[in-house]
């Protein structure tokens, strides 16, 4: 097939408005009304995903809302769904997809029905781009004639600028809502990470990369987040009332050091969905950081019991050894940092 001259004219127009779509309210402005024009639809709809990656499409549509508007809810009972979703970038119609089995039986119909709808025929495909899904389109017809073959390729041909402009619109999205929440987090005094629902990195300071492959080990991080922290999020955004408040604190300890850690709602949405913000405190050892370097474990506890001002038989009986065995640690603590008491190590020691 080939098009009309003015049907060239038409999808020239098209494409130049796809271009400098930045939102996906300006890509249905840019398609809507020539692809109703081109391919006699009674009601056009565009979905875009969710830039956080979570489940489900924002819908754009003039007419058809009251059938979308939970769709994520369903969509798996939508028979087309099942169909576009083994042939990404394929326009199908209502006959392909139902192949034989009678409308009124569907669910998608039962729905339309039940919204005010008469919707019973469609042209639609999944949008795949190289990011991967991007977005649905849908056109619907009201008769009882199926749309044709000329309709469902005109359609065809636009679908790969459709895809790339959807992929555009999700991509400027999450680099703009990047950028409102590190704005957000900059503000914080401590390293911060920021978790969707589902417990997955969404953005974090640059001093929350380092702080967290400090405290844990790589097989205790999935893409940088520590698993049970993911654990605990999940479990927390169920919003029960039976979920354990304490689950919005932690506090890890490792010897002198410790980690204390907060989960709290963000003030910020994402696609509508609430966020987390994770911000953590480090409290480090009282010790200076070049001098702890210098001690082993054992001497970096008998340095602990120091600044607690502890006395030799109260270091041995906590490590349950001998006086004579504190005084060697003592000994090699001192050679090591250069003093010659306990209160000129404690005093010069103490970190700033």
């Amino acid at each position: 097939m080939k098009f009309l001259a003015r049907e060239q004219a038409l999808i020239h127009e098209l494409k130049e408005r796809l271009l400098g779509a930045r939102t996906l309210d300006a890509i249905y402005e840019a398609i809507a009304s020539t692809l109703a024009q081109l391919c006699g639809a009674d009601h056009i709809a565009i979905g875009c995903v969710n830039p956080d990656g979570s489940a489900g499409l924002q819908w754009k549509t003039d007419t058809v809302h009251p059938l979308l508007k939970d769709y994520s809810e369903w969509a798996q009972d939508d028979f087309v769904f099942h169909a576009t979703v083994v042939q990404p970038n394929i326009v199908l119609s209502d006959t392909q997809m139902l192949q034989g089995r009678p409308l009124e039986g569907t669910e998608t119909f039962q729905r339309s029905r039940s919204a005010g709808l008469n919707l019973r025929r469609v042209l639609a495909s999944l949008l795949f781009a190289e990011q991967g899904l991007t977005g649905s389109i849908a056109m619907y017809g009201e008769g009882s004639r199926p749309f044709s073959l000329r309709a469902q390729w005109v359609l065809q041909q636009i679908v790969p600028y459709i895809a790339r402009a959807m992929a555009t619109v999700r991509e400027l999205y999450a680099v703009r809502f990047e950028r409102d929440l590190l704005k957000v987090i900059s503000m914080e005094s401590n390293p911060s990470l920021v978790l969707n629902v589902l417990g997955r990195r969404v953005v974090e300071t640059g001093s929350a990369v380092p702080l967290l492959q400090k405290w844990f080990t790589r097989q205790e991080l999935h893409d940088g987040v520590p698993l049970d922290w993911t654990r605990r999020v999940l479990e927390l955004s169920r919003f029960d009332p039976a979920t354990d408040s304490s689950l919005q604190t932690l506090v890890m300890e490792r010897g002198e050091e410790k980690l204390e850690v907060t989960f709290t709602p963000s003030t910020l949405l994402w696609a509508g969905r609430m966020l987390w913000q994770v911000r953590m405190h480090e409290r480090p050892h009282w010790l200076r950081a070049d001098w702890v370097k210098l001690l082993t474990p054992r001497e970096l506890e008998v340095a602990g019991w120091l600044y607690k001002g502890a006395a030799n038989k109260e270091i041995a009986h906590a490590f349950k050894c001998s006086v004579e065995t504190v005084k060697v640690h003592l000994k090699s603590i001192f050679e090591k940092t250069g003093v010659n008491s306990r209160g000129e190590f404690v005093a010069q020691g103490r970190r700033s």
